[in-house]
């Protein structure tokens, strides 16, 4: 039996999802990084994104979900949290246990950070106590540049390297801070403080929307209760056998 999968069409200048029974088609590979692929379907529109990372070390049941299915089931649950309070992003549909299906963007080569706590670097670089809260979220613009290691930009380097515009920038970090004060609600309800979140944004359509992914790599949280903290950037990196307190956030954040 086909099943049913949703298009993107524009009706009176908005985008609308529409259905058919025609089954989409993963076609050719479009890119791979360490932790996804992406393909193009059958529809020009979207793409298929799958997760491929898996834990270091598995239990010895074998019992539990994979790094890969964590990291699709956190992002479905988040992206769908974040349209509920009308914060564009790509997010169609979970395909299966370990894949999404997304609109196709125009991906945007600039990183928003948003910090509430200092951690890491950002108490290197401005003398704080890590855990220090800050009086009101810092936004930060990463330029996403392997050779030169992602450094830290402003605006006007964004404008003079020709990657974007400045309404496009004023966008993205409106829609960051809008994303960062729910995602911290949503977050406080299920007992962590988020202590900062890497954004990425793409372009649909003249609009630009949340894309990748938002799961256990794309932040730092800090469970409220216990003290004990979830580092993203750690998980990004693979250090450690991180399996068991990646699964209890998984867990939690999907409850």
């Amino acid at each position: 039996m086909a099943i049913t999968y949703n298009f993107l069409t524009r009706t009176e200048g908005c985008i609308v999802e529409t259905q058919t029974d025609t089954p989409l088609k993963r076609s050719r590979l479009l890119y791979e990084g360490r932790s996804k692929r992406v393909y193009e379907t059958s529809d020009p529109d979207s793409v298929f994104i799958e997760f491929k990372t898996e834990f270091q070390q598995k239990n010895n049941d074998n019992d539990g979900p994979s790094k890969a299915e964590c990291a699709a089931r956190v992002t479905e649950y988040v992206f769908k949290y974040l349209n509920s309070f009308r914060i564009p992003n790509h997010f169609m549909e979970r395909r299966d246990t370990s894949e999404l299906h997304v609109r196709k963007m125009s991906m945007i080569p600039v990183a928003v950070v948003v910090r509430n706590f200092a951690y890491g670097s950002f108490c290197e670089r401005f003398g704080l106590d890590e855990g220090t809260e800050l009086e009101f979220p810092v936004v930060e613009l990463v330029y996403k540049n392997n050779q030169i290691g992602y450094p830290l930009v402003n605006e006007t380097h964004i404008l003079a390297f020709g990657v974007s515009t400045s309404t496009e920038m004023k966008t993205m970090q409106r829609i960051a801070t809008k994303a960062n004060a729910v995602m911290r609600s949503f977050m406080e309800r299920r007992g962590f403080r988020l202590i900062d979140m890497w954004l990425e944004f793409g372009r649909f359509e003249g609009e630009v929307l949340i894309g990748d992914a938002l799961y256990p790599d794309s932040f730092r949280v800090q469970e409220i209760k216990s003290g004990d903290l979830y580092d993203g950037s750690l998980y990004r990196l693979e250090i450690g056998d991180y399996r068991e307190e990646y699964t209890r956030l998984h867990d939690k954040l999907t409850a």
